[in-house]
């Protein structure tokens, strides 16, 4: 196994060359889309300060490709994810305590452990924004949903007061923008979007004649909901998976995976590995295996190697229940 380490997905390096990290997922859609324009700037160029600074797509919102920054871990904060394996039970390397995967890696409380309060402290700060734009859209909803109920007028003046602190945090993009829809796709003609390119950024006044209908589906598109799988709001973002990663060069990771922050990647800052997955542990005896890293994919030969190593440290499969190597969704 020494010699056969698993890189990252081909269309999942942007996320390791873009400087910001961003979630490979929703960044890989934005190139796709750059791909079919006309533009000649570099991928990057295009999307920060070009046309595609302007394009909001509905299937992975502009909102997610600015909040969702995979963390990649220093090497100082590695050591609070490396695992051990003693006689068959998971243990965090740093302070030898049992591991209970998944769990919220944000809850702190009088039993956390110093260890747990350094994790939270890490994490916390990359959702820190999410969660006030969460905070933020509910509230734009419940008073345009109570609004729209009473039958109270959307005036341009009453509107522009529901979407104020929204537009100040660079939501609400496609109330604002009269070439919205046609920035989605790219231009059939010979010109390309040409006559859309005299538009420097995206002005803060809203467009005439919107309803309450419009700023509802506006903060749908905010809040992922015309996603292809939309994901909970008013969370942390974290799924209830706990992941792992075989490190090429030996270490054991563990942690639970926090969508579009925490991911396999994380652990070793996007570079090759052995195997990745996902599991679930409770107080130190692994319960649960499933061999799926949408980062990594690993093979089904280099799993079963891995659980030989595990064997051999006394972890007893016969009460681990292994997922196929074939995902179902």
């Amino acid at each position: 196994m020494d010699k056969d380490v698993l890189g990252l997905a081909p269309r999942l390096w942007m996320e390791v060359l873009d400087e910001k990290h961003r979630y490979a997922t929703v960044l890989y859609s934005y190139w796709r889309r750059w791909q079919l324009s006309a533009s000649r700037a570099n991928f990057f160029e295009w999307l920060e300060v070009g046309q595609g600074s302007l394009i909001d797509l509905p299937e992975n919102p502009r909102r997610l490709l600015d909040e969702w920054r995979v963390i990649y871990l220093k090497r100082d904060r590695q050591p609070l994810f490396r695992v051990v394996i003693e006689s068959g039970r998971f243990l965090w390397e740093a302070d030898r305590t049992p591991i209970n995967l998944p769990t919220d890696p944000l809850h702190i409380d009088a039993s956390s452990t110093k260890r747990e309060k350094e994790v939270a402290d890490l994490l916390r700060p990359a959702l820190e924004k999410a969660k006030h734009r969460d905070r933020m859209l509910e509230e734009a909803r419940a008073e345009a949903e109570d609004a729209k109920r009473c039958g109270e007028e959307p005036t341009a003046t009453r509107l522009a007061r529901v979407a104020r602190p929204l537009v100040a945090e660079g939501l609400l993009c496609r109330l604002r923008d009269p070439y919205f829809e046609e920035r989605l796709d790219a231009a059939t003609t010979v010109d390309g979007h040409e006559y859309l390119r005299a538009m420097p950024k995206l002005p803060e006044a809203l467009l005439p004649g919107l309803d309450w209908d419009d700023l509802l589906t506006a903060i749908d598109h905010d809040q992922g909901q015309l996603m292809k799988n939309p994901f909970p709001m008013g969370e942390a973002r974290g799924e209830g998976k706990g992941i792992f990663v075989l490190d090429s060069f030996g270490p054991l990771y563990c942690s639970t995976k926090i969508r579009g922050v925490f991911h396999h990647s994380s652990f070793v800052r996007g570079h090759c590995v052995k195997v990745a997955g996902g599991l679930e542990i409770k107080d130190g005896w692994l319960v649960e295996l499933s061999p799926h890293s949408g980062h990594y994919q690993p093979g089904e030969e280099m799993v079963h190697e891995m659980i030989q190593d595990w064997k051999d440290n006394g972890v007893d499969f016969s009460r681990v229940k292994v997922k196929p190597y074939t995902k179902i969704k």
